[in-house]
């Protein structure tokens, strides 16, 4: 029964009270791709732009959480930043699509997504444009019963899934200095019905996705002609939990190499190391416990793959911040 107590202990978090914790999987490396917090951020760059993350949380702890996402966007039509185009063509406004699916994993149970999204952008200032997004989709939530071990070893529980439509909505701010977003998910807090446990009752009538909210924000500040500071932070809100805050810097050299620090308040402190080559983007970062549960695991990893493939034959437009 002990053996079963780590599973057991994380399923009532994630699933018999999830009004007190996060539902969404946490990131360390979301400023490298804003897109999968704020619909708004689809396609703000002059490129296909795909990435691939997986993330183990906790390492060493039995039934830790692990996430992986692949994500892509692009805008629509003509390449922007030809050095053909005219000042109408600066001046005039684009689509974009883009799509994400996701898995994530605790213990017995797990979170599967996909979503397609769209963005309408629209220039402010010659140098400000600002975007509306969109973003629709299914999430499941998932109890597997064969994963789950108990005191009496006769003992068996069902397992059992739901399906429920989602959606979020973002504002995205940016120029090539700055960017700000503010963005909702899981907007639509529809509920979740699924039965689990050794009697299969329907314990999980009630529950729901519970909305959650995000302020980002950051700033380019040059150093010199190759080197350039990149602060950061995030807010995230979900009720009825207390704010998360996280605050970065990343450090750049060129567009080629970056390293970077976060620190999620009363969490975890987190170092991150990337490389930008061409066409492909690498990442990684690894998350030290601050909390009363880091002296039972060994930290969280976090990789990032990335590829920007041309629209055009002309050279991959420089990436400001991420």
């Amino acid at each position: 029964m002990i053996r079963a107590l780590p599973l057991l202990l994380l399923l009532l978090l994630l699933v018999g009270a999830p009004a007190r914790a996060q539902q969404q999987a946490q990131y360390s490396q979301y400023m490298n791709n804003n897109y999968i917090l704020n619909p708004g951020a689809t396609g703000v760059e002059d490129y296909i732009d795909i990435k691939a993350s997986y993330r183990t949380q906790w390492q060493g702890l039995e039934g830790a959480p692990r996430t992986y996402y692949v994500s892509a966007s692009s805008s629509l039509g003509k390449w922007r930043t030809t050095s053909k185009r005219t000042l109408r063509d600066r001046r005039r406004p684009f689509h974009a699509l883009g799509g994400l699916v996701y898995n994530d994993e605790t213990g017995p149970t797990s979170r599967k997504g996909a979503y397609l999204s769209y963005a309408y952008n629209l220039v402010l200032r010659p140098n400000l444009r600002a975007a509306l997004g969109v973003s629709v989709g299914m999430q499941q939530f998932a109890v597997d019963g064969q994963q789950l071990r108990f005191f009496d070893p006769t003992t068996t529980a069902a397992s059992d899934a739901s399906r429920v439509l989602d959606g979020s909505i973002g504002l995205w701010v940016y120029s090539s200095d700055f960017y700000v977003g503010v963005s909702g998910a899981q907007l639509l807090a529809n509920k979740l019905d699924f039965s689990y446990g050794p009697t299969s009752l329907d314990a999980g009538v009630g529950n729901s996705l519970k909305r959650h909210y995000f302020v980002t924000g950051g700033v380019r500040v040059p150093l010199s002609d190759d080197w350039s500071l990149v602060p950061s932070v995030l807010v995230k809100a979900v009720n009825p939990a207390p704010l998360s805050l996280d605050l970065n810097a990343k450090l750049k050299y060129q567009d080629l190499l970056w390293g970077g620090v976060s620190w999620r308040a009363l969490d975890s402190f987190v170092a991150m190391v990337g490389l930008s080559y061409e066409q492909f983007t690498l990442g990684y970062s690894y998350d030290a416990g601050l909390s009363e549960l880091a002296g039972y695991h060994g930290g969280s990893h976090e990789i990032l793959l990335g590829l920007r493939l041309k629209k055009k034959a002309q050279v991959v437009c420089t990436n400001r911040f991420w």
